[in-house]
């Protein structure tokens, strides 16, 4: 069977439902593409190891840009909070949720990462 193509935005699944969702998720993960939009939010799933996509070459790569043009990244959310807060001038929050393990406190240390950086 040929790979099927994966999205890197729900949103852009031809046909969206519950099945299609969670076999382009699993289709991404197997990939190790844990994350994955759905408009301007972020899922995340949890690889239980450490991934080389947290280095300051990824920092850069996402540093002032546009969400979307790049594949799916924590630090794009980041970056996109950070710059709506200067352009607007107003204050910005990011929603982390998850169940326990889930990874919400490593979340939060990676977008902490990128906006000091």
């Amino acid at each position: 069977q040929p790979p099927q193509k994966d999205y890197d935005d729900l949103c852009s699944l031809p046909d969206l439902n519950e099945k299609t969702l969670l076999e382009n998720l699993r289709n991404r993960f197997k990939q190790e593409k844990i994350y994955t939009y759905v408009g301007s939010i972020l899922i995340v799933i949890n690889p239980f190891k450490f991934l080389p996509i947290y280095n300051p070459k990824y920092v850069k790569m996402y540093d002032n840009h546009q969400l979307g043009k790049l594949e799916p990244h924590i630090y794009a959310v980041a970056d996109v909070a950070y710059h709506a807060m200067l352009q607007r001038r107003q204050n910005q929050c990011i929603v982390i949720s998850g169940e326990s393990g889930s990874g919400k406190t490593q979340s939060t240390n990676f977008l902490i990462h990128h906006l000091t950086a």
